[in-house]
């Protein structure tokens, strides 16, 4: 079985059967990967139950500053791939890895709907210029749970 985080010809691959590590070692990875794309892009990563990669798929190509996609075509390709769990990244084009509102919206939403088809998101990546950002690492998929953000809304319209 694969480390992620292994080099292989000197770049770091994020291959079919290599194993999801810590989100450091992913990152980086990805940041190898995607960090000189020009355009937006948003990359799934499908896991199995030990964390191995079962599939990856750009799901969507963007502009340069803009890449517009929904949950449902995220885990559309999960459930095709059977993942247990996923993994998302997208890249800034600009350099900066630094998360917008929408994407901190978009990971949110992610992260809700995962928990609501049972495909757990493990972390969610922004790539920049050679460097990366973590919703794992910085505990941005906090320990609310689904019960709580339902029960918070149906309070908010009663």
């Amino acid at each position: 079985m694969k480390q992620i985080g292994t080099k292989t010809e000197g770049q770091t691959k994020l291959t079919i059967g290599t194993q999801a590590g810590s989100s450091r070692t992913v990152g980086i990875a990805l940041s190898d990967e995607m960090s000189d794309l020009r355009q937006e892009t948003l990359l799934l990563l499908a896991l199995n139950v030990k964390n191995q990669v079962v599939a990856r798929c750009e799901v969507f190509r963007g502009t340069v500053d803009a890449c517009v996609a929904h949950p449902r075509d995220v885990f559309y390709q999960a459930i095709v791939a059977n993942a247990a769990r996923v993994i998302v990244a997208h890249n800034h084009p600009s350099g900066l890895a630094k998360p917008s509102p929408s994407d901190q919206e978009f990971g949110q939403r992610l992260w809700l709907a995962g928990q609501l088809l049972g495909i757990e998101l493990l972390d969610c990546f922004i790539v920049g210029r050679h460097s990366y950002f973590s919703f794992g690492e910085h505990d941005l998929f906090n320990a609310v749970t689904l019960p709580e953000i339902l029960a918070e809304k149906d309070t908010a319209t009663s």
